[in-house]
């Protein structure tokens, strides 16, 4: 799933943050909590995505996978959303001879303030093999299996101390978890309509 290039990290940049804790150990860092107000431009019913405007005229595009698609309220163009992006990343040393982690995503709606309001939830799950570690200069280089392999700094200065402790040949595991949340702004339910407020929401 991707969500707007201002929401959501890249794949190295949670690697960045997230390929650094000890091993055997997990944490959860939050790299992201964003609010905007976007508008619906279009809507690809085959492929899920959605093209929204922000606020400042960018356009940024939403995958909504094909599971998820049906939990969530209906949106048109031209409707107007209130976004809440929330990312966060672990990650832990994988045990020996473990299956390599599987990725999910949920979905849910209802109403915040009589508008029709819905989430989704996503676990990104990677497996990625440490090649090099470079702490002086805060670097490490992984593959995740592919043929590539990719270099990444590490920016956040708390995840620097971990960078030590990792070496070359370790096999570590990395969940990104993406919350988004979305509120239609221009509908709601008329007042002769008991609805559960709330529901949905995260």
């Amino acid at each position: 799933m991707s969500f707007p290039h201002r929401f959501a990290l890249a794949l190295g940049a949670a690697v960045l943050g997230a390929a650094v804790i000890p091993p055997a150990s997990a944490q959860g860092v939050i790299t992201s909590n964003m609010t905007a107000v976007d508008t619906v431009e279009t809507i690809d019913p085959d492929t899920g995505t959605v093209l929204l405007t922000t606020a400042g005229g960018d356009h940024v595009t939403v995958s909504v996978p094909a599971d998820a698609r049906k939990k969530l309220p209906h949106i048109e163009p031209g409707d107007q959303l209130r976004l809440h992006f929330f990312q966060t990343v672990d990650a832990e040393i994988a045990p020996p001879d473990s299956p390599a982690p599987e990725s999910t995503v949920s979905a849910s709606k209802g109403y915040a303030r009589r508008h029709p309001h819905g989430t989704m939830v996503s676990f990104r799950r990677q497996r990625v093999h440490v090649l090099a570690v470079d702490a002086p200069h805060h670097t490490v280089t992984f593959s995740d299996g592919d043929l590539a392999s990719r270099t990444v700094t590490v920016r956040q200065k708390a995840m620097r101390d971990f960078l030590a402790t990792l070496k070359p040949g370790d096999t570590v595991d990395l969940t990104t978890m993406d919350s988004v949340g979305f509120e239609v702004l221009n509908r709601t339910v008329t007042p002769d309509v008991k609805v559960q407020e709330n529901a949905g929401q995260h």
